[in-house]
């Protein structure tokens, strides 16, 4: 019996006819024949390729032959960051998107309308679920786009010093992908990670031009602070947050403010 014929008979007997989602099939076939994350969605996608699973929605399958509506509760920010304009993200998020991979575009490449500088190269940054990483990394490599699975900053400068006419798209794992719409970031997920990747030097990207961005989204655009501390505190950053907040809303009544080097470079680039 092929593995995957072999996936398909564990899948009906657990679900029967109901839907499931990847997490619960990945459970499952862990429990029955030792099958990895990543192995789970290759299979989930090879199954669904032949018609033998349903894909539903992202990341919710069945092994029914009844079409059946799925209503998923997201919590959405009041905005969307803006439409993807990068062929080589669009190219990415439509393989995703067909590989049933649930993923999230986010940071800088997701706030160009707020940018100063747009560099004429960009780094994608896509968060997917744990366990798709290296299936998304190779799906996209294997549609021929510059793919690096959980990069330094350092493996993102020299792919970009080596694929000099080409956009970059780092992959990275999350257990939940909080402020995710549709496949992209909310406003403020965005400013979380672009600060959170650039501070922490996970990819080569100015401080200070995090910080301009910050002041265009603020000027232009509501932003919830509450919804903002919140995914702040969810990366260990909701105290350098706060000071950052108080930048522009001096009266906002928060205590625990942090000015570390990181918040300092930023404050530079709000107060040019």
């Amino acid at each position: 019996m092929r593995w995957t014929d072999s996936a398909l008979k564990v899948l009906k007997t657990t679900f029967h006819n109901k839907p499931f989602s990847v997490g619960e099939a990945a459970r499952a076939l862990k429990k029955e024949k030792a099958y990895s994350k990543n192995a789970v969605y290759q299979v989930l996608h090879e199954l669904a390729k032949k018609g033998f699973l349903i894909r539903l929605g992202r990341g919710i399958y069945s092994a029914s032959d009844k079409r059946i509506a799925i209503s998923e509760g997201v919590k959405l920010s009041d905005k969307v960051t803006v439409e993807v304009t990068s062929e080589a993200l669009k190219k990415a998020e439509e393989i995703l998107e067909k590989k049933g991979i649930e993923f999230m575009v986010t940071g800088p490449s997701t706030l160009a309308r707020f940018h100063h500088y747009l560099p004429r190269r960009q780094i994608h940054l896509i968060y997917v679920i744990d366990g798709a990483g290296e299936f998304a990394t190779k799906s996209l490599e294997e549609a021929n786009l510059r793919a690096i699975h959980n990069p330094s900053r350092d493996e993102v400068e020299m792919a970009l010093e080596v694929f000099k006419e080409r956009d970059i798209v780092v992959i990275r794992e999350f257990a939940k992908l909080e402020g995710n719409i549709n496949g992209k970031a909310c406003l403020e997920r965005a400013l979380v990670d672009t600060y959170f990747e650039a501070t922490r030097h996970r990819i080569p990207y100015s401080e200070q031009e995090v910080g301009r961005i910050i002041t265009s989204v603020f000027r232009s655009e509501r932003v919830d602070i509450a919804h903002l501390l919140r995914l702040a505190s969810r990366r260990g950053i909701k105290s350098e947050f706060k000071s950052i907040t108080k930048e522009f809303i001096p009266n906002i009544p928060l205590k625990g403010e942090t000015m570390n080097k990181h918040v300092q470079n930023v404050l530079r680039g709000i107060r040019e």
